[in-house]
Order: C-alpha cells, then structure tokens, then sequence
C-alpha cells in the first residue's frame, strides 16, 4: 500500500536525521513503527467497510444465513425486466392474486409445467390472476428464454433473475418451485404444481386449488407441497 511505502522511507529519513541531529534513532524508529501498525490497522478496517457496502445487491438473508419467507408473511419485492425489456415489481400488482413461477427451460419437469400453467392462465387471466415466471439459472441468456417462449407461445411475461438474487432471498431451490401470492401481498401457497412426478400427472392440482381458494376468500390447504425439479443453477 502507498500509505504503508510512505511511512517506511519516513522512517528511514528521520532514523537518519535522528542520528545526525544526536537523537536515539532506536526511539525514533519504534515511535514510526507504532504509527505504522495504528495506520494499518485503520486502512484495514476502511477497505473491509468499503468491501461490504459496495457488494450489497439489496437482498438480505436471515441472520442464520437461511433466506426465504413463510407461509402468511409479506413476500418480498422485487424489480426485474421481462424479455422485452419491460419493468415489474411486485408492488404493482398488489390487490391481485399472484402466481410466480421459478421456471428453467433447460429443466424437463419446468418445461413440461409450461403447457399447463398456460392454460391456468388462460382461464383465470380475466378474474385478474397475474402469472409470472421467473428465470434465475445463472446460464441461460434473455435471447434463449426469449426464442423458446416464442416456440412455446407462452402468453405470461418471463422475468430474468439477474444473479439469482430473488431465488436467493425466497429461497428458492428448484424448476419448478411456486410461490402464490393473495391479494394482502402475503405467500399463500409455495411448493409443487400438483402432487404428480410429471407435472400434470397428479391427482392433486396444487396450484389450481390455492387460486380457487384464494379467488373464493378460503384458506389455501394445503399451503406447502415440497417441489420437484432441477435444482436452480446459481452464479
């Protein structure tokens, strides 16, 4: 460090003017070093502040390094831009119930969620139900996502997860892996489409069920089912 070099030809100097004015360049030389080590130790602490502040994405985890949200707590918000380039946030769909999909199209079980969830949103899209995929894998490109949305028709905006920060602050795992959010903006439902191995084969629609209940003012039952997919492909 140029500070640390500083001090060093300092010392060096004043031992040698110390020496010819009769001063003990032993005094000296220890008084310099003494400075030496305080202004180590305070660039040190300024460079691990600086450090910290300048790497803070705006997504927080637990104090116990866990991320994630409850069932009946406020889900957390988010800003991310679609495949067109325009802005959401969860704030502005607040009154509407909200359907997030984590989705992969390098994931089987996620494409395979996709034809479904499409019909799910073409049958309550008029009842106000906002669906919304999200993209958190760290290696797929808007222009991928773009091209196979297009193939695949998929009439609900694909968000991407720039360095999978909302997967990290939901906690979330896998694609498919669904969050539903009621209309107070709290997590109602999270977990599986349906309780099949392949989506679409179950015999409990999951998702459909939580829009039912909610759409109809009922508690969501149930309200966690565990998610089955590819494990999300972080930076």
């Amino acid at each position: 460090m140029r500070v640390l070099r500083v001090l060093s030809l300092a010392l060096d100097l004043v031992t040698i003017t110390g020496a010819l004015d009769g001063i003990d360049p032993a005094s000296v030389r220890a008084a310099v070093l003494v400075l030496a080590a305080l202004v180590g130790a305070v660039i040190v602490f300024v460079a691990a502040v600086l450090t910290a502040g300048c790497c803070n994405s705006g997504v927080q985890a637990d104090a116990d390094g866990k991320s994630g949200v409850e069932i009946g707590q406020a889900m957390p918000g988010f800003t991310m831009t679609d495949l067109k380039g325009v802005e959401h946030t969860l704030e502005q769909y607040k009154g509407k119930i909200v359907v997030l999909d984590f989705a992969s199209q390098e994931c089987p079980y996620s494409r395979a969620t996709d034809p479904h969830l499409k019909k799910l949103h073409e049958s309550y899209e008029e009842q106000g139900v906002v669906f919304l995929a999200i993209d958190s894998h760290a290696t797929t490109t808007v222009e991928e996502i773009a091209a196979y949305a297009e193939e695949h028709e998929l009439p609900f905006p694909i968000l991407k997860d720039v360095d999978n920060a909302y997967a990290d602050v939901t906690n979330a795992q896998r694609t498919p892996e669904i969050f539903i959010v009621d209309r107070e903006g709290k997590l109602a439902y999270h977990g599986a489409f349906d309780d099949g191995r392949n989506p679409g084969e179950g015999d409990t629609p999951y998702v459909k069920n939580a829009i039912d209940a909610l759409l109809a003012g009922n508690p969501v039952d149930p309200a966690t089912s565990k998610a089955i997919g590819c494990t999300i492909k972080r930076k």
